[in-house]
């Protein structure tokens, strides 16, 4: 049963830079957030969160259970829509743990050459280490 001036369903809209696109209506969505874990049900009041890599789970029309991994992006949440932009959306069986392992091995030999005065490259460097590491921690 609707609460008056409450929607009982909500949009849910994805979007990845790679061109991976979800959109649906759903009744609750779940999501990691880089403050902590976060619920959101229709008529949420509006927030903004960051996601460095973290889980988004909410239910299909069909009722079913989907389960997704975001990487590096946002969660904008209204009354009746929960909006979502990541560098990449993940089935989480997908990700490629050891590419990313070499991509993280790449980095840390980048930050060990860039000198203790380049701060602002030292610390964007070591900031896409950590997002890496925490994918790949919840890739496996």
């Amino acid at each position: 049963m609707a609460v008056k001036g409450i929607p009982s369903e909500m949009k849910l809209l994805i979007a990845s830079s790679t061109g991976k696109h979800i959109e649906l209506e759903t009744k609750e969505v779940y999501i990691e957030t880089d403050d902590g874990d976060l619920g959101v049900l229709p008529g949420h009041q509006p927030e903004f969160y960051s996601v460095g890599a973290g889980f988004v789970k909410f239910k299909d029309k069909e009722g079913n259970e989907v389960t997704k991994l975001l990487f590096n992006g946002f969660v904008q949440i209204e009354p009746d829509v929960v909006r979502i932009g990541v560098q990449e959306i993940y089935d989480p069986e997908e990700v490629d743990v050891s590419s990313l392992e070499k991509e993280v091995a790449e980095l840390k030999e980048r930050l060990a050459s860039l000198s203790e005065e380049e701060v602002e490259a030292r610390q964007s460097v070591e900031a896409e280490i950590r997002m890496k590491e925490t994918l790949i921690e919840k890739a496996r």
